[in-house]
């Protein structure tokens, strides 16, 4: 289902992050004497056998240039046009790629309007009604805007959507009034979804489960981006939200987040991208991305 049209320019920055993983190293450890002489003081005795030194063990990380590479290579002259955030559970890292491009949220702007109305219902000492789930229900699996805008309003509108990301850690994301136009970054998104997969303490586990599970069962046809897996993949679990908006005059964003998990994997991802001359161009894009992390990432 096509998301908002709105005719307004849309200015973005690009950046580049790399982490860089640490290693840390085994100490190692000094015997006692085997028979200390009588009336000397330990450690006097015959001679003391040292141990051998452990070889260090380097803390495992992700490969950020090889990943940055490959990133480079997949998306050719379109690379600036994206911007990828990814936490590897496995190894408890961060990558970023182009972390600083803004764009507009489109549809994934969902996932956070449903956390929100989670919250306001959990604040009032309620769980989401039967109406807040047949709604929540529609907003993410087949994207209807009707059912998000309504529970956008019964989550306090702008100002109370505001709040939840703000207290999520979300400090670039800037929600509009016309909720489609909100603006994010990678790195954001990438905090709402690890909050969701891997926990939060504004998020309780439950809450997190009914989530993750609208998120994995989402309309085959809007499974692009990090809801892909590669052809015969069988044991992993994906759960996705995208989104799809035309909001430059002839240009799209299609911007992708979700979690992946299974076949040795366990990782969160955001992947958003601009530019794009067709709705087609930018699903098969983020879906290029989400490829490359797939390949590299921990398993």
């Amino acid at each position: 289902m096509a998301d908002v049209y709105v005719k307004r320019r849309l200015f973005v920055g690009a950046g580049a992050l790399a982490l860089v993983g640490l290693v840390s190293y085994g100490a190692c450890g000094n015997g006692d004497d085997d028979s200390p002489t009588a009336g000397k003081s330990p450690g006097k005795g015959k001679g003391k056998e040292s141990e051998p030194e452990q070889t260090p063990t380097p803390t495992p990380s992700i490969d950020t240039a090889g990943l940055t590479k490959a990133l480079d290579a997949t998306l050719g002259p379109r690379a600036a046009d994206v911007s990828v955030a990814a936490y590897d559970h496995q190894i408890g890292k961060v990558f970023t790629y182009h972390p600083q491009l803004t764009n507009v949220s489109a549809s994934i702007m969902k996932v956070l309007i449903l956390v929100s109305v989670i919250r306001t219902r959990r604040t009032a000492g309620t769980p989401l009604s039967a109406s807040d789930m047949s709604l929540a229900e529609n907003m993410i699996k087949v994207s209807d805007n009707n059912s998000s805008s309504t529970l956008f309003r019964r989550s306090g509108r702008q100002v109370g959507v505001q709040k939840i990301a703000r207290s999520l850690g979300m400090t670039s994301t800037e929600v509009k009034s016309a909720w489609g136009l909100t603006t994010t970054t990678a790195g954001d998104q990438l905090t709402l979804m690890r909050a969701i997969a891997y926990g939060h303490p504004l998020l309780r586990a439950d809450d997190r489960a009914y989530i993750l599970g609208l998120m994995g069962d989402v309309d085959v046809t809007q499974r692009f981006g990090v809801g892909t897996l590669p052809a015969g993949t069988t044991g992993v679990k994906v759960q996705v939200k995208n989104g799809w908006l035309p909001y430059n005059p002839g240009r799209w964003h299609d911007n992708s987040v979700g979690h992946v998990q299974g076949a040795g994997r366990n990782y969160a991802a955001a992947i958003l991208s601009t530019n794009n001359a067709t709705d087609v161009a930018g699903r098969a894009l983020v879906t290029k991305a989400a490829a490359v992390l797939y390949a590299n990432l921990h398993r």
